[in-house]
């Protein structure tokens, strides 16, 4: 729920932002609208200096928007609302200030003017304010009390366009707080929906990873071996390429397993797979678990001196890695034996000739003393 409480902040923020530069270019025309038609009332240069700071204001505003909204990454949209804020309300108050500039010394059919362009200045900032009613009020409050301030003396006619426009701001408040809610909601909606929708994708990509993955190795499992070797089969066949498998036997396992548990017999496996992983160097290659302590790797457009090679770099690897086997007439650590077989695949055969190749090198692997690899019908390496 946090996570989508987020989400709607910060679809909050980036509405707010997005128009806080239509709010800052309407502040820039107004500004100048007024000057226009209420500086010459003024005897005073305080009209220019009221100018200058809110043009300096709309600049700050309007850059502030633009490149707080084109940020993406690490976007935090609370510090976001609450600057958007400030600054509203900072445009309030120096619209305010010119409230109390010009209305005094307004003649009567102007200072009805202003009352009405502060209305419409109202209006025209309820769209870009539509998610927060804070910065609405925090933007109109001060206009209005500066109004009804300047409204000390002022003809009925005055007030009575005072009033509906006090009451035309507490029915814009109503408005905008249903509208808030109506859209937060939808933010929300939108928002669950996506987590929900993100949920089920992942869902969906763990049920697949457990499908295609042998759960205490997490290389790839029999099935997807079977699959892989299947379409490799039928591409090395049509581009009359070489098509290579070793099957890899850890050696003496049993003993391991018998005399240091099955729980370091998996650690030990686990690490083995790690191992064969770190040997391949290229991507169409897999390893995959074949059954028990049998591991299989799949090497498309490999010959026998690849495979050699391939072979050559997992015995170095557990060499270095030195896993201590006591129970192995093979060496002092964890080794194993591989079977190699490599043939350019013809249509008219199956996957299983290269499996039968393999499973017959890795025999004669282990009648020779372990610890080796054996090319099918090639004899030893």
């Amino acid at each position: 729920m946090r996570n989508v409480q987020l989400q709607v902040n910060t679809e909050n923020a980036r509405y707010l932002l997005n128009n806080g530069r239509l709010v800052a270019l309407m502040t820039v025309a107004y500004s100048l609208i007024w000057w226009c038609l209420f500086a010459p009332s003024l005897s005073s240069s305080l009209h220019l200096l009221w100018l200058f700071c809110m043009l300096a204001l709309s600049a700050v505003f309007y850059f502030f928007a633009r490149i707080q909204s084109e940020v993406i990454d690490d976007f935090v949209p609370a510090p976001q609302l609450t600057r958007y804020f400030s600054l509203a309300t900072s445009s309030g108050v120096l619209w305010a200030v010119g409230i109390l500039l010009f209305m005094p010394v307004l003649p009567a059919s102007e200072r009805l003017l202003l009352v009405v362009l502060v209305g419409a200045l109202l209006s025209l900032v309820v769209v870009p304010n539509l998610l927060s009613i804070r910065s609405f009020n925090g933007f109109s409050i001060p206009l209005l009390l500066a109004l009804l301030v300047s409204m000390v003396g002022a003809s009925r006619t005055e007030w009575v366009a005072c009033l509906v426009l006090l009451l035309s701001w507490g029915v814009l408040n109503i408005v905008l707080r249903r509208a808030e809610t109506l859209v937060k909601a939808n933010f929300s909606e939108g928002a669950l929906n996506r987590a929900k929708a993100l949920e089920l994708a992942d869902s969906h990509a763990l049920m697949r990873h457990q499908s295609e993955r042998d759960a205490l190795t997490g290389l790839y499992n029999r099935a997807i071996f079977e699959q892989t070797l299947a379409l490799h089969w039928r591409l090395s066949s049509r581009a009359n390429t070489s098509l290579s498998l070793l099957l890899i036997d850890v050696d003496f396992f049993k003993p391991y397993n018998d005399h240091y548990g099955h729980v370091a017999g998996d650690q030990c496996l686990s690490r083995v797979a790690n191992l064969f992983t770190q040997a391949l160097q290229r991507e169409d290659d897999i390893v995959a678990r074949y059954g028990g302590e049998e591991f299989v790797m799949v090497l498309p457009n490999t010959d026998t001196k690849g495979a050699l090679q391939v072979a050559a770099r997992v015995r170095t690897l557990m060499a270095e890695a030195k896993l201590r086997h006591e129970y192995s007439t093979a060496a002092s650590y964890v080794t194993v034996s591989i079977g190699i077989s490599c043939l350019i695949p013809v249509a008219q055969q199956s996957t299983k000739e290269i499996v039968d190749k393999a499973d017959k090198a890795l025999y004669r692997a282990k009648q020779l003393g372990r610890n080796q690899a054996v090319v099918a019908a090639r004899g030893e390496v």
